[in-house]
This record gives C-alpha cells, sequence and structure tokens, in this order.
C-alpha cells in the first residue's frame, strides 16, 4: 500500500460496526472499530460486512457519484444554468488530477475494497465454528466480501481505465490491485494491466460463487449479495470483457433460477423505488434513520431538492409516446428564477422527504439485455431478438417483437439499453466499450463531441495518490499530465 491506502487502512478506514444482529439493516447503536481488531468471532464478521455495506451508501459511491457520473458525462443528462457548482467539471469535460469529486471517490472506493480485505482475511478463521448455521452464515458473509470487492474493483477500472477492448490484447492501464488490508506496512501499488485488472475481478466473482454454494446458504434480499448477485455481476463483467458465450451463460443462470421476475408494465415506473420489488437483483438500501440525505441522487434530480441535473432533449426523445419509461421524465420548468423551461425532469430518483429509495446496482431487465447482445455477436439472432422483445414490450406492448438483424440487430439492443438503464449508470460504460462517438450536451445548446476511443472518457488518477505513491507517479492516464 502506499502512504495514502495506509491512511484509508489504518486511520480513516475502520468499519462502520453495528451491533451484532443478523440483519445488516438493524437499527442498533454504532461504534468505530479498526477492523482487524474487530474481526475475531462471527458477531464481529457480521458487524464487519455490516460496515462495508454501509460503506457503499456513501454519496462518493453508490449513494450517488456511482449512479450520477456515467449518464452525466454521456448524452443523457447535463447541469442545468442554476447550479450549485456540483460535478460541473465533470459535465464540461475539464477535469484535472486535483478535482475533489475523483479524489473523494477514488478513496471512498479503495475503502470499500481494504475493508472487504479485511472480512476475506479475517473470515476463514471463523468458518470451524461448533454450529453448522454459524459456519454457514461465515462463509456466506466471506462470499459477499469477495463479491464486494470484484465489483468494486470494476467500478474503479470504468471509471479510471480504458475499456478491456481498448487494446487489441488487453495491455493497457488498469487499476492498482490492493488484495490484502495491512495497517502496519506501508506499500506501494503500481496499476495493473487491464488483463490483469479484469483476471482478478473475475476470479473474485468465480470464488465466491464458488463459496456460496459451499456454505448452502439459503439467505435471500436484495440488500444482501448472494450467489445470483455474483453470478448476474459475472456476467455483466464477462460482456464488458467481450466473452459473449460466458456472459450468455451467467445471465440465463441468473434467467432460469426464476428467482427474480420483470416487474409488468403497470408497475415498472410505480414499484421500481419499491425495495427488494422482485427484479431487483442487489440495490443498495437506505432506510428512515440510515442514509444520504440532501447528498443523495434524489437530490440532485429532484426540483424541491438541488435539482440541477435535467436529462437531455437527445434521450427524451428516444422513446415511443406509449413507452411507459417516459414516467420516469417529466416535462416541466426547472425550479429557479433563470431556469430552463421546458426542461427534463428526471423522476427515477424522487424522494427527498424520507431519502429511503434505494439504489439499484443490477437487475434483471438487464441481465435480458445482456444475453441478448450476447446472443447477437454470437450470431444466434432468434435468441437475440427474444431477449430484446421481452424489454420492448414490457414497456410499449404496442412496439411488437423485435425482427432487426445483423448489425441492425446490435443497435436495436444498445437503444434498448440506452432507454431501459436510463440514469442507473451505465451509459457512458456502454458508449466506450462499444466505441461510440457521442455527443456531450451542455446547458445553453452548447455541446462537446466526445470521440472514441479516446482519452476523455476516463478520470484522471488523483494527484494526492500520485505524490503518495512512486510506483504510480509515472501512470496518470493520458491527458491529464
Amino acid at each position: 500500500m502506499s502512504k495514502r491506502y495506509q491512511h484509508i487502512a489504518g486511520l480513516l478506514l475502520t468499519v462502520i460496526l453495528a451491533a451484532c444482529g443478523k440483519s445488516f439493516l438493524d437499527q442498533t447503536p454504532q461504534t468505530q472499530t479498526e477492523t482487524g481488531k474487530a474481526i475475531t468471532d462471527l458477531p464481529g464478521l457480521r458487524a464487519a460486512i455490516s460496515g462495508v455495506y454501509s460503506l457503499m451508501q456513501h454519496e462518493n459511491y453508490y449513494g450517488r457519484t456511482m449512479l450520477l457520473l456515467p449518464d452525466l458525462r454521456s448524452d443523457n443528462e447535463y447541469i442545468s444554468v442554476i447550479n450549485s457548482n456540483r460535478y460541473r467539471n465533470h459535465d464540461q469535460y475539464i477535469l484535472t488530477p486535483n478535482d475533489a469529486y475523483v479524489t473523494d471517490n477514488w478513496n471512498q472506493l479503495y475503502s470499500v475494497v481494504a475493508n472487504a480485505n479485511m472480512v476475506i482475511q479475517k473470515g476463514p478463521g471463523i468458518f470451524l465454528l461448533p454450529s453448522l448455521a454459524d459456519s454457514t452464515e461465515a462463509r456466506q458473509i466471506v462470499a459477499e466480501a469477495y463479491t464486494i470487492r470484484a465489483l468494486v474493483f470494476f467500478d474503479l477500472a470504468r471509471l479510471y481505465a480504458q475499456p478491456y477492448n481498448y487494446t487489441t490484447d488487453a495491455s493497457h492501464m488498469g487499476i492498482p490491485l490492493v488484495t490484502v488490508t495491512n495497517v502496519d506496512s506501508v506499500q506501494s501499488p503500481s496499476r495493473s494491466n487491464i488483463r490483469q485488472t479484469f483476471d482478478q475481478i473475475i476470479r473474485d466473482l468465480q470464488t465466491a460463487i464458488s463459496r456460496f454454494e459451499k456454505s448452502n446458504s439459503t439467505a435471500f434480499s436484495s440488500g444482501r449479495i448472494n450467489k445470483y448477485t455474483a453470478t448476474a455481476l459475472l456476467s455483466r463483467v464477462l460482456l464488458y470483457k467481450g466473452d459473449w458465450q460466458g456472459a450468455m451463460a451467467n445471465a440465463s443462470a441468473v434467467i432460469n433460477s426464476n428467482r427474480y421476475t420483470l416487474l409488468p408494465g403497470d408497475k415498472l415506473v410505480s414499484d421500481f423505488a419499491v425495495t427488494g420489488n422482485a427484479e431487483t437483483i442487489f440495490e443498495v438500501i437506505n432506510t428512515p434513520v440510515d442514509n444520504r440525505g440532501t447528498d443523495g441522487l434524489s437530490y440532485m434530480f429532484s426540483q424541491d431538492g438541488y435539482g440541477e441535473i435535467l436529462a437531455t432533449d437527445d434521450i427524451f426523445n428516444i422513446y415511443p409516446a406509449k413507452d411507459v419509461r417516459l414516467g420516469f421524465l417529466k416535462r416541466g420548468k426547472r425550479a429557479a428564477n433563470g431556469g430552463e423551461d421546458p426542461a427534463n425532469i428526471i423522476t427515477k430518483y424522487k424522494d427527498v422527504n424520507t431519502f429511503t429509495e434505494s439504489m439499484k446496482v443490477i437487475r434483471l431487465a438487464e441481465l435480458y439485455l445482456i444475453r441478448a447482445e450476447a446472443a447477437a455477436r454470437l450470431g444466434l439472432t432468434a435468441a437475440a431478438q427474444a431477449d430484446l422483445t421481452q424489454i420492448i414490450m414490457r414497456a410499449d406492448p404496442s412496439a411488437g417483437p423485435a425482427t432487426a438483424t445483423g448489425p441492425a440487430l446490435l443497435s436495436a439492443i444498445a437503444l434498448e439499453r440506452r432507454r431501459e438503464l436510463a440514469f442507473e449508470g451505465h451509459r457512458l460504460f456502454d458508449l466506450a466499450r462499444t466505441k461510440t462517438s457521442f455527443v456531450k450536451y451542455l446547458a445553453n445548446n452548447q455541446s462537446i463531441t466526445v470521440a472514441l476511443p479516446g482519452p476523455k472518457i476516463i478520470l484522471p488518477i488523483p494527484q494526492r495518490e500520485l505524490d503518495a505513491n512512486p510506483n504510480i507517479r509515472h501512470q496518470q492516464n493520458e491527458g491529464y499530465n
């Protein structure tokens, strides 16, 4: 670890430990305890994984930034002329390595990694418990930690590194892979290449799936990771890697499990925000006493909050008139003197009263679209059309089944991904991995053309990280030196 990582792991990086109930949602008083010293028994392990999930709620991760940036930095969103100056450098593509949001996001994600590492390191010592049920739970918790680490590495790679296919052999720079947390020593990891990064992510997910299966755990909750969560995330990772067979097989494993069902079209908008709805595979849960409040994503969208993130006309216009997903947008006036009128107001997340909307990380609809794309790229046209039709006709029964073939089929799938996953943190990454140039829309009818592949698409490595770690000092992303 660099001094920066050591600082995270030692002083600031403590697990937020809830009292030792079995549910991480238990609202018992919280204390802070140095991670490694706390995990000595099953109650400590429970509390530690609870702390990891709590760190994922932060506004610099799934509380706001991870779902916001990929849409804001693409052709889906822009910042209003009336704004609080949040994320403006991201919106206008004028980032520097000293940007506070870039630094805070990097630190928060590696905080989650370091805490997940401690669960992975300490958990095996708790496996051999006298109670079979306790042993099963301990193994399950460690599997959760492997999945979370994989997810965070994948998110870091998508934010701070070029997509897997940027070079033909995936030899370009990935991320520092910190797989051990040791508060007593200083390490200075360099950046792995992207092939090594993906290998680690896939290995973690495969390990998690294996451990879930060996634990024989029956635990099942949208707010806790399970075997199906890990399998769904593996499907997503393999799609990004271009492993079409693997992506399709893992998507099928989740779809065919019948653990999840697509929300009916007439319930899609109303029930999207419902915690634990039938379609949600994994979400970061907020409760009335455990949420980000005005720092959360909904406050950026709602006109009763900051209301400064608006949808572009470009995305508003891609929905047919009868598409129920238009219900996630409202044509109205920006709530501020001098604000846009009309404006496309995003209502996918809108609770600025209780702040209890849970942040959707992966849904069943995405698995159908992953399987459709993988099948199309393998030439399995009928299978791809069938999965695409499920999503199209769920939203608009009058649209009829998908009939496109060849490149037109892939374009139709890409369009449906944009419609279905809008404002959920996917768009920029889809554009990057498919090398699709786009127009970044700004306020006052301004715009920027973003050519892909190209250096603009990824974030800079924070300057504070470069200064602290000599082995990464000369590994800044192109365009930020």
